[in-house]
C-alpha cells in the first residue's frame, strides 16, 4: 500500500517562501525572478510536487522510490533518486546561498520557508473558512497530464473538496479579502499535456515576432487554438507587453467581432473600434483572434483598420479558412507527427501516438500501451491523419474498447467513424462543435456553395489520394476548373492535398469528412460517381499495360484506388462487378510479373465471388490465371490448382494457354501432389510463349523449369543454365527487377556447388537492388537465399538476421507461402547463433505448419531441416528435442512469427 498522502496543512498561517510551486491546472515554479515551466525530467517534477505537498514532513527515500518508480529494485531506485534530486537541486538552488531541499541518508524534506505551493494554500484557506481565496486558488486539477497512482488519489481528494466549495451558499460581498486581478483577455489555461508541437510553437512565435498578421490555418480539430495560445504565452511579457485572447466562435458579423475584441480588452465607447484602437495606441500588444473562419469576407475591414490605426499591434488569427487579406502570412497546420510505417521503433515515440496514450490513460486509468497494442495505436493515429481532436475522441473510447477493437470498428466500416469519434456524455465544458467530429465537419459543410458541394460528393467516391486529373474526370470538370475548386476546398480545410513519391499533387478527404459527405449525398448520386471512377481506372490500366515494366511506379501509385474500386463494386450491382473484373485483369502483369506479389486477400476473395458471373471466355481464363497465382502465394494450393486447371481448359489462344500452363506448373511445385507430370506442361508453355513472341511468359516458364531442376531433380548444372537463359530474356526486354531475379537463382546454384563467397556477394547485391526499388518479392527471396549462403559460411548471426528480414517482409505483405519457408529456415540461424531451445520449439511448429500447407519438403528445404535437426539432437539430446518439438506444436502462426522475430511479447 502506498503511504498516506494527506496534505500537510499545519502551521499558523502562510509563509512567504523562496519558491512558489503551482500544481493546480498547470505545473510551474517561480521565485520572483525566475520561472520554471519545464522541469529537467518528469521524475524531477513529481519529486518537487511530492515534497511541496507536505513541506514539513521527512520523506523516506524508500517511499519516494516506490512512488516515483513503482516496482523498481531498491538499489536501482536509489540511484535514480540521487540523480533526480541532484538535477532538481541544481534547478532550484543555483545561485542561492541556502538550500531549498535538505537531504540525508534517511530521507528528504523541504528547508523551512523555501517551497510553498498553491495546493497547500488552497486547503489552508479552505480549512480557515476563507472561501473566496480558496476558490481563487483552485484553477484546475492537480498536476494535469500526470497519472501516477498517488497523483490520481490526491487529485480526486482535492477535486472533492473543490466541489464542496462550489456548492456552498454564496452571499455577495461577504468577503473582505482582496479579489485577484486578471490581465485583459487572459490566455486560456489547459490542463492537459502538449504533444509534438514544440517545433511549431517556436516557428510560429518567430513568425509572429516578424509579421503583423499571421493566420494559423487548418482543419477543425487540428489544434490551431492550442498552438496559438502556446505561442502567445511564449511571447507575452518580452516580445509583447501583453497577449490578449479573443474567442470569436459566437460572432457572426463585424459588429459582434468588434464588441468581442472590446470586451476582451475591457474598453467602452460609442465607437468600439476607435475605443479599441485608442486603448492599444503606443503599446506592443499581441491580439489572438480565435475561430475567425465564419467572419472571413465579413470582418476583414476590422483587421485592416486595427493594423492601420495601431502600428505596434500584431494579430495572430486561427481559422479554418484563409483570410486572403493583404499582408497575411499563413502558418498551415497539419496533423501531429505520425509513427513511421515499416519501422521497428515504438509507436509511442511519435507525438500522435503519445497523445493517444496520454488521453487514453486519462479516460481509462487501467489502460496500458503494451507492445501488443502499439501496432494498432500506430495504425489508428495514421487512419486519423494525426488530427489532435480525432485522436482525443478516439482515446476516450478506451473506457470500453482496446485499440485493436476500435481499429477494427473504424477500418472495417462496422461503425461510422463520425459516431465513434464523439465525446461520450456530451461534456458541457467543451464547445458543442468540438464535442464530436460530426459537429466539426457539419459546420464547415454549411459554408459551401452548390459547386463545391458537388465536388465534395465526387471526392467522396475516392478512398485514397487521387490525381487532379482523376478528380476532374469523375466530377466532369475541365482540369483548370478542378484545380481552382480544389484550391477553394483546401482554403476551407476540407481537402488534404499532398505530393506522392513522384512529386505529383493528390487530393483526398479525411475519413470523417468523407463519411459525412457520403451521408449527406442523395443515394442515386454515388453509384454514378463510382462508375465514372472505375471507368477512368480501367482506361488508365489499359494504357499502362501497353508500357510494360515501365509502368510499375504509375500502377503502384494507383493501387489503393484500384483495391477500393474492386472491393466496393458488388454493392453497385453486376455491371459494376464485371467492370471491376476487367480492371483487375488489365493489371495482371503488375501482380504476376512486375511485383510477383499477388492480390490482397480481400480483393482476391471478392474476385473469386465474382468469377461464376463472368461468361466471356478470354476474360474468365485470365481471371482464373490471376486467381491461381494469388491463391498459391497466399497458401491456398487446392483453390489455386482448381483455378489453374480451369484456365488451361478455357485458354482460347497460344499466349493464354502458355500462361495457364505456367500457373499450373507453379501450383504443382507448391502442392502436396506428384510432381512427375509437370515437365510436359512447362515444356509446352515455353514453346507456346516463344511461338507467340511473349518473351516474358517464356522467361517465367524457364524459371519454373529451373525450380523443378533444383528442387525435384537436384540438377544444379541444368538449373543454372535455365536461370541464365531466363536472366538473358529479362535483360533483353529491359526488366531490371527480374534480371536480378535470374542472378539470384544462379547464385542459389552456386551455394549448392560450394561457391559460397561468390553467391553471398551476388545475393547481397540482389537484396540491395530490391530495397532500392521497393521490390518486396525480390527482397524476400534474396534475403532467404542470402541467409542460406551465410549459414553455410558459418556466419550464424548474419544468417539469422537475413532469415528474419525475409520473414518480416513476408509476414508484412501477407506472402504466407514465403513466410512458411522463412519460418522453417529461422531455426537454423537460431541454433547456430546459440539459441538451441528456441530453435527446437520454433522448428517443431514450422515443420508441421509447412507440411500441412504444402506436403513433403522440397529437396533444398529438406536438407536444411535435416542439418538443423541433427545439430539440435547433438546439443540437446533426443528427449529434450522431442519435448521442445511438442511445445512448438502448440503455437499459433502469429505467435510463431513473433517468436522467430524476437518479438514474442507482441503476441501476448
Amino acid at each position: 500500500m502506498l503511504p498516506d498522502t494527506t496534505l500537510d496543512t499545519s502551521g499558523s498561517g502562510p509563509v512567504t517562501a523562496a519558491w512558489s510551486l503551482r500544481l493546480l491546472g498547470t505545473l510551474e515554479a517561480t521565485d520572483g525572478t525566475r520561472r520554471i515551466t519545464r522541469f529537467p525530467s518528469r521524475a524531477a517534477a513529481l519529486l518537487a510536487a511530492r515534497l511541496a505537498l507536505a513541506p514539513q514532513r521527512l520523506h523516506p527515500r524508500e517511499e519516494l522510490v516506490e512512488l516515483l518508480w513503482p516496482g523498481t529494485p531498491l538499489d536501482v531506485g536509489r540511484n535514480r533518486l540521487r540523480y533526480t534530486l541532484s538535477v532538481l537541486k541544481t534547478a532550484l538552488e543555483e545561485g542561492r546561498g541556502t538550500p531549498v531541499i535538505e537531504a540525508d541518508r534517511l530521507g528528504l524534506r523541504v528547508a523551512a520557508g523555501s517551497l510553498d505551493c498553491d495546493a497547500v494554500q488552497f486547503e489552508r484557506h479552505l480549512r480557515a473558512g476563507d472561501w473566496d481565496r480558496a476558490d481563487a486558488l483552485f484553477s484546475g486539477e492537480l498536476l494535469p497530464g500526470f497519472y501516477d497512482e498517488w497523483v490520481l488519489q490526491e487529485r480526486a481528494r482535492l477535486a472533492s473538496l473543490a466541489e464542496r466549495l462550489q456548492d456552498r451558499p454564496r452571499v455577495p460581498g461577504s468577503s473582505s479579502a482582496p479579489q485577484p486581478t486578471e490581465a485583459p483577455g487572459g490566455l486560456p489555461a489547459y490542463w492537459t499535456r502538449l504533444f509534438g508541437t514544440e517545433a511549431n510553437v517556436q516557428r510560429l512565435s518567430a513568425q509572429v515576432r516578424e509579421q503583423r498578421l499571421v493566420t494559423v490555418f487548418g482543419a477543425g480539430g487540428s489544434g490551431k487554438t492550442r498552438l496559438a495560445v502556446e505561442a502567445a504565452r511564449e511571447l507575452a511579457g518580452h516580445a509583447f507587453e501583453v497577449a490578449v485572447f479573443v474567442s470569436l466562435v459566437d460572432c457572426s458579423d463585424a459588429a459582434r467581432a468588434v464588441d468581442g475584441i472590446a470586451a476582451a480588452l475591457r474598453v467602452q465607447g460609442r465607437d468600439p473600434l476607435k475605443a479599441v484602437a485608442a486603448a492599444l495606441a503606443g503599446r506592443r500588444v499581441l491580439l489572438v483572434l480565435d475561430n475567425y473562419e465564419q467572419l472571413v469576407g465579413h470582418a476583414d475591414h476590422v483587421l485592416r483598420q486595427l493594423l492601420t490605426d495601431t502600428a505596434t499591434l500584431h494579430l495572430l488569427v486561427t481559422s479554418r479558412q484563409r483570410l486572403n487579406v493583404d499582408g497575411e502570412h499563413l502558418f498551415e497546420l497539419a496533423g501531429l507527427p505520425l509513427p513511421a510505417p515499416d519501422t521497428d521503433a515504438p509507436a509511442g515515440q511519435a507525438a500522435a501516438a503519445a497523445l493517444f496514450v496520454d488521453r487514453a490513460t486519462a479516460a481509462a486509468p487501467g489502460f496500458q500501451a503494451t507492445l501488443a497494442e502499439q501496432p494498432a495505436i500506430a495504425e489508428l493515429v495514421r487512419l486519423l491523419a494525426g488530427m489532435p481532436l480525432a485522436i482525443e475522441l478516439a482515446a476516450s473510447r478506451m473506457r470500453g474498447l482496446t485499440p485493436r477493437e476500435l481499429l477494427a470498428l473504424l477500418g472495417q466500416g462496422r461503425a461510422p467513424m463520425l459516431d465513434l469519434l464523439a465525446r461520450e456524455g456530451g461534456s458541457q465544458s467543451l464547445a458543442q462543435r468540438h464535442a464530436s467530429m460530426r459537429h466539426v465537419v457539419a459546420w464547415s459543410w454549411r459554408q459551401l456553395g452548390p459547386e463545391l458541394v458537388a465536388l465534395m460528393q465526387a471526392l467522396a467516391a475516392f478512398a485514397a489520394p487521387a490525381l487532379t486529373s482523376t478528380v476532374a474526370a469523375v466530377a466532369r470538370l475541365p482540369l483548370a476548373l478542378a484545380h481552382e475548386r480544389l484550391a477553394q476546398l483546401a482554403d476551407h480545410s476540407l481537402v488534404v492535398s499532398s505530393r506522392d513519391a513522384a512529386g505529383t499533387a493528390r487530393h483526398v478527404l479525411l475519413q470523417p469528412v468523407r463519411e459525412f459527405v457520403l451521408e449527406a449525398t442523395p443515394p442515386d448520386v454515388l453509384p454514378a460517381l463510382r462508375a465514372r471512377l472505375r471507368a477512368w481506372l480501367l482506361e488508365y490500366a489499359q494504357q499502362q499495360a501497353t508500357r510494360g515494366h515501365a509502368s510499375i511506379a504509375n500502377v503502384q501509385a494507383e493501387l489503393p484506388q484500384v483495391y477500393a474500386a474492386v472491393l466496393g463494386a458488388p454493392a453497385d450491382g453486376p455491371d459494376a462487378t464485371l467492370q471491376a473484373v476487367r480492371l483487375a485483369v488489365a493489371l495482371r502483369r503488375h501482380w504476376e510479373i512486375d511485383t510477383r506479389a499477388g492480390l490482397p486477400l480481400a480483393v482476391m476473395t471478392t474476385l473469386q465471388t465474382a468469377l461464376p458471373a463472368v461468361q466471356e471466355v478470354a476474360l474468365r481464363c485470365e481471371l482464373c490465371v490471376l486467381l491461381a497465382f494469388s491463391n498459391v502465394l497466399a497458401g491456398y494450393t487446392a483453390e489455386a490448382m482448381a483455378h489453374a486447371r480451369e484456365a488451361v481448359e478455357l485458354a482460347p489462344d497460344a499466349r493464354r494457354r502458355a500462361q495457364a500452363l505456367l500457373r499450373m506448373g507453379q501450383v504443382t511445385m507448391f502442392s502436396p501432389v506428384d510432381q512427375s507430370g509437370v515437365d510436359a506442361p512447362l515444356a509446352e508453355a515455353v514453346d507456346l510463349a516463344r511461338e507467340a513472341g511473349d518473351l516474358e511468359a517464356e522467361a517465367m516458364a524457364l524459371r519454373m523449369q529451373f525450380l523443378v531442376a533444383v528442387n525435384r531433380d537436384d540438377d544444379s548444372q541444368r538449373a543454372e543454365a535455365l536461370a541464365q537463359r531466363a536472366q538473358l530474356l529479362w535483360e533483353q526486354v529491359g526488366h531490371r527487377r527480374n534480371a536480378y531475379g535470374g542472378l539470384m537463382d544462379r547464385a542459389s546454384c552456386w551455394v549448392r556447388a560450394g561457391r559460397l563467397d561468390e553467391a553471398a556477394t551476388a545475393l547481397a547485391a540482389c537484396e540491395h537492388a530490391a530495397l532500392q526499388e521497393g521490390y518486396a518479392t525480390g527482397h524476400i527471396m534474396s534475403s532467404w537465399q542470402l541467409g542460406r549462403a551465410l549459414l553455410k559460411l558459418r556466419h550464424a548471426s548474419a544468417a539469422l538476421a537475413a532469415f528474419q528480414r525475409c520473414l518480416r517482409e513476408s509476414w508484412r505483405h501477407q506472402r504466407l507461402a514465403y513466410a512458411a519457408d522463412a519460418l522453417v529456415l529461422v531455426p537454423g540461424g537460431l541454433a547456430f547463433a546459440g539459441q538451441p531451445e528456441l530453435a527446437a520449439r520454433l522448428l517443431g511448429f514450422a515443420a508441421a505448419h509447412w507440411q500441412r500447407q504444402f506436403g513433403t519438403f522440397y529437396r533444398d528445404l529438406d536438407r536444411d531441416v535435416c542439418v538443423t535437426r541433427r545439430w539440435l539432437r547433438h546439443h540437446l539430446g533426443p528427449l529434450r528435442l522431442e519435448a521442445l518439438r511438442l511445445e512448438g506444436l502448440g503455437l499459433g502462426l502469429p505467435e510463431a512469427v513473433a517468436l522467430a522475430l524476437g518479438e514474442a511479447r507482441t503476441a501476448a
